[in-house]
């Protein structure tokens, strides 16, 4: 399995990731499973939106086997089936949100987390606006973290769609007036 060769021709800890809208590849839970008793592999981003796959991932696999959402917007979906926290693009914008979805969630204020995660799910939405690395690299631009223009063949946000996405990070307290 090539898996399997992989880790044990290392000595760190490899994380797999399932992302089947990438790959047209989708792991099965008993192809994870048997991945996850290989001693260095620790875990899973689980990139497929489908969160019953994620469940039977948590379920099949060691406790201490960590399955992690891929999927912004099942953070918290993830942490209730017993997931271990999550892999998250908007992590580059707001990371303070990620975080208190899991802290929210881990001292038990789940109306917290869930209202920290529908503020990041708007966000996850303003992805849409662009191609990812545009997108990102506008955010960090507004919230005065520049990281430089998209590269080519990527292009810039036009002018419209950099005022939605303005819109939406006031909107969800990461800017003010």
């Amino acid at each position: 399995m090539h898996y399997r060769r992989i880790a044990e021709s290392i000595d760190i800890p490899v994380l797999i990731y399932n992302n089947p809208g990438r790959t047209g590849v989708n792991l099965e839970t008993e192809t994870v499973r048997r991945l996850a008793e290989i001693d260095n592999i620790v875990g899973i981003k689980d990139s497929s939106g489908d969160l019953t796959l994620t469940a039977q991932y948590i379920m099949e696999c060691p406790r201490e086997f960590a399955v992690l959402a891929g999927r912004d917007s099942l953070i918290l979906a993830t942490l209730l089936y017993g997931g271990k926290g999550a892999v998250a693009a908007t992590a580059n914008v707001a990371p303070k949100l990620i975080v208190g979805i899991y802290e929210s969630f881990m001292r038990g204020d789940l109306e917290k987390a869930r209202e920290l995660q529908f503020k990041l799910l708007q966000l996850r939405l303003a992805f849409n606006l662009g191609t990812f690395p545009a997108v990102v690299k506008e955010a960090m631009t507004i919230l005065k973290r520049p990281s430089g223009p998209a590269r080519s063949p990527v292009s810039s946000l036009p002018e419209d769609k950099r005022q939605r996405l303005k819109s939406i990070l006031k909107g969800i307290g990461l800017i003010e007036d």
